[in-house]
């Protein structure tokens, strides 16, 4: 029985002393949980006072008052109430159980102090009104009590007063009132010396003007009486004057106040004095100047060559307008307003021609399916169809290479010394279609059948590609025009260029090229126009294609003509191969995905300029990024604070916060209510000094803080609870950080670390286009692991820097330039520098696909025409077979680039 006793009171002692443990552990928390209140981030102003909306308020409304409809009985909280009569030994313990130093007196001493405050106070007031008195004999003694009310600064109105959405200069408390001597001696804008100088002698000679208009005397110091008055002052030039210039102001109020007086007296009389000023002569409005007087035909006709000319737009037909001087590139805001009307004119004719272009391309397809469809209906029904046919071929192609006669001078000129671009092919293409639909004149035979097959309309779908794709260029280039002229700070993205650096920040992660992407400040983007109107792959292309395809379908022509002697066929042949020698989606399929990328970009406060831009950031593996903009401010909550020394705990844990801001610590950013509330208070920083993986070391006031792990505390000989300890604080992913001053623990951080929702999407698609992340921190508890477990990356994606490579990132990221290429421009966010950069890598790959599948169809066109037509005849390679052909290829290349997204 012994043993079982001894073991029920081993038992209940343990219970009771894990009841105790668990109890101390709650109140522990609680009291962590209270500190961390004290000093984690508060709300802001406006969500406290009522007033936060700045509207003025009305009379007897009392901001502390309760309405009626809403009051409720405030019963107080009485959870660590003393119950009793209160003594100051009672109220004592009552401040220390809820935690207060608060000295309280007994109710004697109290009372006591009471009287004696009144006592200096009233023998202050009645010292200051004996002196008041005295220096002024007029002044009353409760005059200088009024002196002493409060007044508010805040206006009072009545009720339902109307206000004005215009902001009011002047309180009317604090308005002084207008000093009038005299109408005439008013002189706006001039200097008070120069004022009293032409003032003082007229004063002897117009004194007695103020009596003589208002009826009543002046005051002795200069101030109009607040009397009824009578009259109304009427006021006469000595010189007529077309014009008047009065600033509006006291003197306006003076005016009014006058006239309001004056009607409400009993019998006023009205003076009808009417001034009728000398006309003066104005400028010609520049609207009716520019004004259009031309009939609506002309007007139509001239709309029409002016949208298909050149962007220059200088026809004589149209009315004079104001014209922008045409500007090389972007260098500052008087640039802006000519680089907008430049491309809203390219729009209008880009898109006019695109809708032109497109509807005579629509119209040629229908003509080849009908007639190749039901030829015989046709012809039995027309008895000239093939005739027709052939008119209606040359209008189309006639009027296309009119409509697109900008594109066609500017493809045949390269030509010339062997060069081409985008506008070359389909150049050489149209001057082939005429010329073949020109000499299937003299073969129609007998007007039964359609025996020639046109390939004009492969030329015409070209020709709508290509405004289209230069449609969508302009577009981009207008939008990112917008982000890039709008003011702001902005950022510019580059690459760092150190190598022996970079390959060192790279090591440990699976990026195999040394090229980092960052930014950093700048005050002006630089190039815009430049990079966004550089040559992209598809001009590239073209350019060393079409001369080449130019002399092979030449040589094709040639060995046709001497092969099957047809010079009709030949020319047939010479159409068909420059017809399928044409990149026709080529613009369309470069220019279409990189406007939906640059598009989407804006919406993360980003620009992507053109093509350069994606080729400069394509080739990117990894990322640098500050800890701070990992883990912003409210992405580290403050879950508690364990303190361990009493005495001067405020002022040690300011240190530490000290520490941390001058150190851009990321825990800092927990603290902003501290910050903000005790900047000035904050004490200064000596010295700071980050030990990777352990923490801060710091001097204030000749005293080492120390900051960081348990590791830095045992470092430095200072005492620490137990790892056990710790554990209860770190569980459910939460991290301390210890606080010391001068050798001596002062408290324990707890905080709890989140990822950021938007950035955890842009990394992990940029991780998926092979970048990894460089992180610069001062915080121990910023890891590999950490911040892949909340991100959701693959630790080796992930690489927390030491500390020499931190700073060289930190400096890299606080380089400030005049004026940065724009290239890549951004608002600082980070997120949009890693949308940016995974977009470039991707996009890349989709035009690169794009092209190989566009040259591959030009390859294969040329090679099949060829054989074909040398070996079986032209014949054989029917108009529509060779559009199906055409078409096929052309939305291969801009559909299976879309498959992926950038």
């Amino acid at each position: 029985m012994s043993d079982d006793n001894k073991k029920d009171d081993l038992l209940k002692e343990l219970e009771i002393q894990s009841i105790l443990d668990e109890s101390r552990s709650l109140a522990d928390q609680e009291q962590m949980k209270k500190n961390a209140q004290k000093y984690r981030a508060k709300p802001k102003m406006k969500d406290i006072y009522s007033n936060a909306d700045q509207k003025p308020r009305l009379k007897n409304s009392n901001p502390l008052d309760i309405d009626s409809d809403d009051k409720e009985e405030i019963k107080a909280d009485t959870t660590n109430t003393i119950v009793g009569e209160k003594t100051a030994t009672t109220m004592k313990a009552e401040l220390i159980m809820n935690g207060s130093e608060e000295v309280v007196q007994t109710p004697q001493e109290a009372i006591a102090e009471a009287e004696k405050k009144a006592k200096e106070e009233k023998e202050a007031n009645s010292e200051q009104s004996e002196k008041t008195v005295d220096a002024d004999p007029k002044v009353k003694p409760s005059e200088v009590q009024d002196e002493n009310k409060i007044v508010t600064l805040t206006p009072e109105y009545d009720d339902g007063t109307q206000f004005a959405n215009e902001v009011i200069g002047e309180v009317e408390q604090f308005k002084e009132t207008p000093a009038i001597e005299d109408i005439d001696s008013i002189d706006i804008d001039m200097d008070d010396e120069e004022f009293e100088k032409i003032q003082k002698p007229q004063m002897s000679e117009e004194k007695g003007k103020y009596e003589q208009l208002f009826g009543i005397k002046n005051n002795a110091d200069g101030q109009p009486p607040k009397k009824v008055v009578a009259k109304v002052p009427v006021y006469k030039q000595d010189e007529p004057n077309g014009t008047l210039n009065v600033k509006a102001g006291r003197f306006s109020e003076v005016l009014e106040h006058e006239y309001q007086e004056y009607i409400r007296s009993k019998n006023p009389s009205f003076i009808a004095h009417v001034i009728k000023p000398e006309p003066t002569p104005q400028p010609e409005d520049e609207e009716e100047k520019n004004k259009d007087t031309r009939s609506t035909q002309e007007k139509i006709l001239s709309a029409v060559v002016g949208f298909f000319s050149k962007d220059e737009s200088d026809d004589s037909d149209t009315p004079n307008e104001k014209k922008e001087k045409p500007v090389d590139d972007y260098t500052g805001d008087d640039d802006e307003k000519s680089i907008r009307f430049e491309l809203n004119l390219n729009i209008k004719k880009l898109f006019i021609r695109s809708v032109l272009s497109g509807a005579m391309a629509a119209v040629s397809i229908i003509l080849t399916v009908v007639t190749r469809f039901f030829p015989e209906a046709i012809c039995s029904a027309v008895a000239f169809a093939p005739a027709a046919y052939a008119v209606f071929n040359l209008l189309l192609i006639g009027f296309s290479m009119f409509v697109n006669r900008v594109a066609m001078l500017g493809g045949l000129t390269p030509l010339v010394k062997f060069k081409g671009n985008s506008d070359t092919a389909v150049a050489v293409g149209g001057v082939a279609a005429l010329i073949q639909t020109i000499v299937s004149f003299f073969c129609l035979g007998d007007l039964s059948s359609f025996n020639t097959n046109y390939y004009c309309t492969i030329v015409l779908l070209a020709f709508f590609c290509n405004n289209v794709g230069k449609l969508f260029m302009v577009l981009r280039v207008k939008d990112n025009f917008r982000f890039v002229s709008a003011k702001g700070q902005k950022y510019a993205a580059k690459i760092y260029n150190n190598e022996a650096v970079a390959n060192k920040m790279l090591s440990g992660t699976p990026s195999e090229k040394t090229l980092i992407a960052y930014q950093h400040k700048t005050d002006f983007p630089s190039n815009f126009l430049k990079i966004s109107y550089a040559p992209d792959p598809s001009e590239d292309l073209a350019s060393k294609l079409a001369p080449i395809t130019t002399i092979v379908a030449i040589i094709v022509t040639l060995l046709y003509g001497f092969a099957k002697v047809s010079f009709v066929d030949a020319i047939n042949t010479f159409s068909l191969v420059t017809a399928l020698a044409i990149p026709i989606s080529t613009l369309v399929a470069v220019n279409l995905p990189i406007r939906r990328l640059c598009k989407t970009l804006l919406t993360f406060d980003s620009m992507l300029a053109g093509y350069p831009s994606i080729k400069q950031f394509c080739d990117s593996t990894a990322i640098m990024i500050d800890a701070n903009e990992l883990f912003p401010a409210d992405s580290i909550e403050l879950e508690g604070v364990k303190t361990y020394e009493e005495y001067n705990l405020d002022e040690s844990l300011l240190c530490g916060i000290a520490i941390l801001k001058e150190a851009e610590n990321p825990i800092a950013n927990a603290f902003d209510s501290v910050i903000t509330e005790a900047n000035e208070k904050l004490p200064e920083v000596e010295s700071v000094l980050y030990e990777d993986s352990m923490g801060l070391v710091g001097w204030i006031n000749s005293e080492r803080i120390l900051v960081g792990s348990r590791t830095l505390m045992e470092k430095y000989s200072v005492h620490v609870p137990s790892s056990d300890y710790d554990e209860q604080y770190t569980a459910k992913g939460r991290q301390v950080t210890y606080i010391s001053r001068a050798g001596r623990l002062v408290a324990m951080i707890v905080t709890r670390y989140h990822a950021d929702s938007q950035l955890k999407t842009e990394m992990q698609r940029a991780e998926a286009n092979g970048i990894s992340f460089l992180i610069r921190t001062t915080d121990y508890n910023i890891t590999d692991d950490l911040v892949a477990s909340l991100y959701n990356l693959f630790y080796r994606s992930i690489k927390v820097l030491p500390t020499g490579l931190g700073n060289v990132l930190k400096e890299a990221q606080g380089t400030k330039e005049e004026s940065s290429r724009s290239y890549l421009i951004t608002h600082g966010n980070i997120s949009s520098l890693a949308r940016a950069v995974s977009g470039s890598v991707r996009i890349k790959h989709n035009i690169s696909l794009a092209i190989v599948i566009q040259l591959v169809a030009i390859i294969l066109g040329i090679l099949i025409a060829s054989t074909l037509s040398l070996y079986a005849g032209v014949s054989v390679m029917g108009s529509l077979e060779v559009l199906i052909f055409a078409i096929f290829w052309s939305v291969a290349a801009v559909a299976a680039p879309a498959i992926q997204k950038p």
